[in-house]
């Protein structure tokens, strides 16, 4: 048994595991290891990091279907095939993100996000969230 499996407060699984697995279907997995997660602040961090990337891109996707819909309807062709392109390096750029994401977690730094590093300070709480960053 290692040290982590003897306390309620705790994953009981290595700290870069727990980090990657955080990012594994953002926010679910976020909130999910932010709520067990008590010692670990890397974990933590990366948890609430997650939480903050998933809404992000949810409401993002909600905000650029409205747009699309809105760009094809006023302009037919033209719209649609915009709406396309967009949604292929939106989609490609959320890949990379995320996988940086998995990457970075599983390093054990506390990497921040840009632009959303400071949403995720309001979940992770109190404790400074400065770590490592790149």
């Amino acid at each position: 048994m290692n040290e982590y499996s003897s306390s309620a407060e705790t994953t009981g699984m290595d700290p870069k595991l727990a980090g990657l697995l955080a990012y594994l279907i953002p926010p679910i997995t976020g909130i999910i290891f932010f709520l067990i997660e008590k010692k670990e602040a890397v974990v933590r961090w990366h948890a609430a990091q997650s939480i903050v990337f998933g809404i992000a891109w949810v409401v993002l996707w909600i905000v650029f279907t409205i747009l699309s819909t809105i760009l094809g309807t006023v302009i037919p062709i033209i719209g649609w095939i915009i709406s396309m392109l967009v949604w292929v390096v939106l989609c490609l750029g959320g890949l990379i993100v995320w996988i940086l994401c998995l990457v970075k977690g599983y390093s054990g730094q506390m990497w921040r996000m840009p632009f959303l590093a400071q949403f995720a300070d309001r979940i992770y709480g109190p404790r400074s969230a400065g770590g490592t960053t790149v």
